[in-house]
């Protein structure tokens, strides 16, 4: 496939921004777009978040000083726990966890993708270069495939 001529593209842009005035796409379609986008992993459960550190050192502001770590503890069915460790880095963030139970394997869902990370034999894991943003985690085990909600970090 070969790349589109700088005439073609700046044409090609004026063109789509006409269709956009004229015809603009339905927030609806938007709003079903995300819906259905979400239930790709419907048959996941859902590991809520039960604990979040900077909720708590919001309330006893000025009590400490610069707390930069952060911790998030989610739970779901099956006595699943997942702890969470954030740590930030030169504007990325490092990342220490374990989950309670038999793991299989844990991924971490950013705005960069999805990355596999190892789990040793005591559910703990660890990514060292994550960007800030929105995160979440999948958690294969005890036979299930479980998710968190979606966190800011």
């Amino acid at each position: 496939m070969s790349a589109i001529p700088d005439g073609d593209q700046a044409l090609f842009a004026q063109l789509a921004h006409i269709a956009d005035e004229i015809d603009p796409v339905p927030e609806l379609a938007y709003e079903l777009g995300r819906t259905a986008f979400e239930l790709r992993s419907f048959d996941s459960e859902l590991a809520e978040l039960v604990r979040d550190s900077a909720a708590e050192t919001e309330s006893m502001a000025g009590v400490r000083g610069g707390v930069s770590v952060r911790l998030l503890s989610f739970e779901a069915a099956d006595n699943i726990c997942i702890d969470l460790q954030v740590v930030p880095q030169a504007g990325r963030r490092s990342l220490l966890g374990q989950v309670a139970g038999v793991v299989a394997q844990v991924r971490v869902e950013s705005t960069e993708g999805v990355v596999p990370v190892s789990v040793d034999p005591h559910g703990r894991f660890q990514l060292a270069d994550l960007p800030a943003g929105r995160m979440r985690l999948q958690v294969d085990a005890a036979g299930a495939t479980y998710v968190t909600s979606w966190v800011t970090i």
